[in-house]
């Protein structure tokens, strides 16, 4: 296949001989009546000689015109008007970017591009090949290892745990937990909390190990405590009756808790809860206090080098499996993306909401898009040698402008042979 620049001289070789042969023409139908007398005022040769003066200036004239687009004319003192495309650089670039803009990227044309293409149904085909799924999912898989290789790099690890750290420094930790509790409190869920606490101390109580655990625990006091009457008393009985006595005690209490809504306790607990909320509000000591366990938190080496091994651990175990070809992570993101792709071709509900969703993000980013395409055609337009971008634009269209010549020497000399016709006619 000819290159461009092949192609355009090959075009303009040819341009050239059919100017050159009207020229040729047009000359030897001016010096053969010289030579040869008998053919003066021949109609004939008069039809050729004014066919050929029209081709020759229909030539000459669409020469001019087409060179004129591309090069100065002449080259030391160029005539106005000519070397255009050079001279028109900048007014080339905005137009071209206008139009791009204006013809592209406003919202009736990208509204009637996602209502043609129909982009859901279009994806849920693609993603409903098991082949193409397996490809998009390597892919992400790739792409999400290769986020984490960039996070596992010491400069971007330590940049991300300093930012972390200002973040949390910056955090208003006191302020965090008041509106966190006062949310709960606002609902009265902190009394669901406690319904579950006590919920759980009844099941605890209720277990054998826990009795045996309370008996065992009354002999050690015992033992402990009254050493000498120890000995005398039935310890082992006595720590299996008062375990009984004492879970079947905090039981019954347990029980009245749970069931009255206005029981002592809870309102014990209540206005617990909102002192310690008044004083996590208002209180600078709690304030303090909360900033000096935030200061421990961030500071504890203990704390930070278990987060440290966590991190290790969950990264190299995530990279792992993102990295095994074929494996579970690559697989389950197939399935599911095999799936979406199954139920856009299916659900036409689901395919219209994602068109309309995509819609919306389009015209949404087409005014940033189209403003960074445009500026981006200005500048780069701009940027190139007004020589050069002569030559490119002459590259790319001048093979079709050199048939605009052929054609304009074609024409003038069919149009010379039809005022000849009429010239010879208006005569008779």
């Amino acid at each position: 296949m000819q290159d461009k620049y092949t192609q355009l001289n090959k075009a303009k070789r040819l341009a050239l001989a059919c100017l050159i042969f009207a020229a040729s023409v047009f000359v030897l139908t001016v010096l053969l009546p010289k030579f040869y007398p008998n053919l003066q005022g021949a109609w004939w040769l008069g039809l050729i000689k004014m066919a050929s003066e029209a081709a020759l200036i229909g030539g000459l004239a669409d020469w001019f015109a087409v060179t004129a687009l591309f090069k100065p004319i002449p080259a030391k003192y160029p005539i106005p008007h000519t070397n255009i495309v050079a001279s028109n650089k900048s007014v080339i670039a905005n137009n071209l970017s206008l139009f791009v803009k204006e013809k592209f990227f406003h919202p009736e044309a990208i509204e009637k591009l996602i209502r043609d293409s129909d982009p859901a149904k279009g994806a849920g085909r693609w993603l409903s090949q098991d082949r193409n799924a397996t490809r998009l999912s390597r892919f992400l898989c790739d792409a999400f290892a290769g986020v984490l290789r960039v996070l596992d790099d010491k400069p971007v690890k330590a940049f991300i745990a300093k930012t972390a750290q200002k973040g949390i420094n910056q955090l208003d930790l006191r302020q965090l937990m008041a509106t966190s509790l006062s949310a709960v409190t606002k609902e009265r869920q902190h009394q669901v909390v406690l319904d579950r606490v006590l919920g759980k101390l009844a099941s605890l109580l209720a277990e054998p190990e826990t009795q045996i655990y309370i008996a065992d625990t009354l002999v050690v006091w015992l033992k402990t405590e009254y050493s000498r009457i120890e000995k005398l008393l039935p310890s082992s009985w006595l720590s299996e009756q008062g375990a009984l006595i004492a879970v079947k005690a905090v039981s019954s209490i347990l029980e009245d808790v749970y069931e009255d809504e206005h029981h002592p306790i809870r309102h014990a607990f209540d206005e617990q809860v909102h002192e310690f909320l008044y004083e996590l509000q208002h209180s600078p000591l709690m304030e303090k206090k909360v900033n000096s366990y935030r200061e421990k938190i961030i500071n504890d080496p203990a704390l930070n080098a278990y987060v440290q091994q966590s991190w290790a651990k969950f990264h190299q175990w995530l990279l792992t499996s993102l990295e095994q070809q074929n494996g579970k992570a690559e697989t389950k993101v197939s399935s599911l993306l095999n799936d979406l792709g199954t139920t856009l071709t299916q659900d036409s509900e689901l395919a219209k909401a994602f068109n309309k969703h995509i819609g919306e993000a389009a015209n949404y980013m087409a005014p940033e898009l189209a403003e960074f395409l445009t500026r981006h055609i200005r500048d780069t337009i701009n940027s190139w040698d007004e020589r050069e971008m002569a030559e490119q634009v002459e590259l790319n269209i001048g093979r079709d402008l050199q048939k605009v010549r052929i054609n304009g020497t074609i024409v003038g000399g069919l149009i010379g042979a039809i005022l000849f016709g009429i010239e010879a006619l208006l005569g008779l």
